[in-house]
């Protein structure tokens, strides 16, 4: 017998948060959402982190600090300690107390971070680098720092391809996978493989069919690494993406190419391997020609069975561009940032 999928999904919840949610983060226990608030229109004082609280879909509290410039993304550790709020449009990441919600520490000394991923051990942090002002500028990075997280110090620089564009690591630590979104041209994505061993590139998958690739998530299957990719498209949106590759880190094979909505962006795969979640951000110019009048539509999710690389019949609604997902570790709850809507999604999965 398979493990269980879902088989039905319904939204229950709409959690008001700052403007332009990019990303979240949840807490070991399950019980609080870390959101960070982009704030790509600049706006006075909307830098910030919302904090949910989960058993009742509320807005516990929400940060504000001034080394807050365009967070990204956020980052818990396994023990629930410490929170870790990429600041896009600068060069710091700020860590948060969970404990108390204040920030603690800022660690200085990258350029554009827009993704964090923490070693086995709890020791080390993984920072790509996708370009700021101030240093390479946006989409002109082209590394990857590594913090000592006991310092919270930078020890290194490895580099990576260009425009790193998130992160993550392998399930048993040996490895972080890169994937640069490069020019955002088919077939100019690549994936950077990390020995976390050495802290030096032990490969570069390219060639793939990879563009504009912009979420991963890693499983493990029979003692492979599996990636899942969402290919999100050109940076003009000519052409647009509408795929998740599924690859093998290993050998670098391409298993399945997986249709999905319009310009797949986060991705999530469940405690068990049983499926995958990915948002569709669907985020498109009105006038191509001019690229003018961005406009949303409607924000989708669709979910994998990781089984046999096939999307299940379900297509669930959620807010405006949808960016980024995570997973309850029992799988019964999706939550999703909507990055035009302001909004956090709250589904929930029904199993047979």
């Amino acid at each position: 017998m398979g493990k269980p999928l879902p088989i039905a999904a319904k939204l229950v919840a709409t959690v008001n948060t700052g403007v332009t949610p990019a990303a979240l983060a949840l807490t070991p226990d399950g019980r609080f959402a870390y959101v960070a608030n982009n704030n790509n229109y600049g706006m006075t004082g909307e830098d910030s982190v919302t904090v949910v609280d989960l058993t009742n879909f509320t807005v516990l509290t929400t940060i504000n600090n001034t080394s807050f410039n365009q967070p990204y993304t956020i980052t818990i550790d396994k023990q629930g300690q410490f929170a870790y709020a990429t600041n896009s449009n600068f060069q710091n990441v700020t860590v948060i107390d969970v404990a108390t919600n204040d920030v603690i520490e800022v660690i200085a000394g990258f350029d554009g971070p827009s993704g964090f991923a923490i070693s086995a051990d709890g020791g080390t942090a993984y920072v790509n680098n996708y370009g700021a002002p101030g240093g390479a500028q946006s989409g002109n990075g082209q590394t990857v720092s590594v913090v000592n997280l006991n310092s919270r110090l930078v020890t290194g620089k490895i580099s990576v391809g260009l425009a790193p564009a998130a992160l993550t690591m392998s399930p048993d630590g040996k490895y972080c996978y890169v994937i640069n979104y490069g020019k955002g041209i088919f077939n100019d994505g690549s994936i950077s493989v990390i020995d976390t061993a050495t802290n030096t590139v032990a490969r570069t998958i390219a060639g793939i069919g990879l563009f504009g690739p912009f979420g991963i998530a890693v499983l493990n299957d029979g003692g492979a690494n599996i990636g899942y990719i969402t290919n999100f498209g050109s940076n003009n949106f000519v052409p647009v993406g509408r795929h998740v590759l599924a690859v093998n880190l290993d050998s670098g094979q391409v298993l399945s190419t997986i249709p999905v909505g319009i310009q797949p962006s986060g991705v999530a795969i469940s405690a068990d391997g049983a499926f995958a979640c990915v948002t569709n951000y669907n985020t498109l110019y009105s006038d191509i020609t001019n690229f003018t009048g961005l406009t949303a539509g409607q924000g989708t999710v669709n979910i994998i069975d990781l089984s046999t690389n096939r999307l299940l019949p379900l297509t669930i609604p959620v807010g405006q561009s949808p960016s980024a997902i995570a997973l309850s570790v029992d799988a019964r709850h999706a939550y999703v940032t909507n990055y035009s809507s302001n909004t956090l999604s709250v589904i929930e999965l029904t199993f047979a």
